[in-house]
């Protein structure tokens, strides 16, 4: 059996090739070479060579698609290196050449990569967006696969979408449907939360966590997460009354009373839910936001701030 070279001889090889393909041969010979230079020193983890030769690919890269394709290179470094200034300079490289008249084949590799960054700087939002949008045009296995992108667009779904537009967009698409076959955890609590099966829930809210704490880009948001899930949850539940006991609300997610209103006393103290609870009866009021009596309130505050302009404006004008 042939002894593989070593790095030293394969790069000596390369180079070769390079530097006959810049007297003999074309630009494109020379870009494929140069490539094939930088490829062989990210494999042999020689990463700022292999970004330095990426970047020197880049003049002899004619047309926006060729372009991208490098850049997306450069991309998969950054990420792996979770170097995220250089990850978003890249990023926003690759939108100025998309406007440039890039394909929907790279376009919608783009937002895969974007969706990945705004897992990592905890924009749940975006996130959800980008990857609902890439879910059925799915084409960036390089970084992530398909089931990822699939759990990440339920995980972060739930949390920044209303209950009829996360049935819709998420719970009735296809691809989604397909890959959930493949992972009940996921399935059941996409589902008991739809359903408002909120023992089920919990039980599998425990496994997701436990999931959560090992996952690439989720895991150093692990406890922002929960909390985010702990909000929509309880609000969900209680825009259903208003007056509950907390003993019932207990029972409903299969936990304790003390669970229960510790939870509770936590997130309304910091302003997350809107209730209350009497401690003495045992029963959480709902405090639920009246929009008209709000708009009614600020229109109210801002009146009284330009009268009070007015006055000021007058008193001044009388001097």
């Amino acid at each position: 059996m042939e002894q593989e070279k070593t790095f030293e001889e394969q790069l000596e090889a390369v180079e070769n090739k390079i530097k006959d393909s810049q007297e003999n041969l074309g630009d494109v010979e020379v870009r494929d070479a140069m490539l094939e230079k930088a490829s062989l020193q990210q494999k042999y983890n020689k990463y700022e060579d292999a970004i330095k030769t990426y970047i020197e690919t880049l003049p002899k890269s004619v047309g926006v698609g060729k372009k991208m394709d490098v850049h997306f290179l450069i991309l998969q470094i950054y990420l792996k290196q979770r170097n995220l200034e250089k990850f978003k300079d890249h990023l926003n490289q690759q939108q100025i050449l998309l406007d440039q008249g890039g394909d929907w084949e790279r376009k919608n590799r783009l937002k895969v990569y974007e969706g990945i960054y705004c897992l990592m700087i905890r924009d749940i939002t975006k996130a959800s967006k980008l990857f609902l949008d890439s879910v059925a045009t799915f084409n960036s296995s390089e970084v992530i696969s398909y089931n990822e992108v699939v759990s990440y667009t339920i995980l972060t779904s739930i949390i920044c979408l209303d209950r009829q537009s996360l049935k819709k967009k998420v719970h009735q698409n296809p691809e989604v449907v397909g890959v959930l076959r493949e992972n009940q955890v996921l399935k059941s609590f996409l589902e008991s939360f739809l359903q408002c099966d909120y023992k089920t829930l919990f039980q599998k809210f425990a496994i997701v966590n436990e999931n959560l704490s090992h996952d690439q880009y989720l895991s150093i948001h692990r406890k922002y997460l929960i909390r985010e899930y702990r909000v929509v949850f309880y609000s969900q539940f209680l825009e259903s009354y208003k007056t509950v006991t907390l003993n019932n609300m207990a029972k409903a997610f299969g936990v304790s009373v003390q669970f229960i209103d510790r939870e509770l006393s936590e997130l309304i103290s910091s302003r997350r839910i809107n209730c209350k609870i009497d401690k003495v009866a045992g029963i959480i009021e709902s405090s639920r936001a009246d929009d008209r009596n709000q708009l009614y309130n600020n229109l109210i505050k801002q009146g009284d701030y330009l009268l009070n302009r007015v006055q000021k404006l007058s008193r001044l004008t009388d001097l």
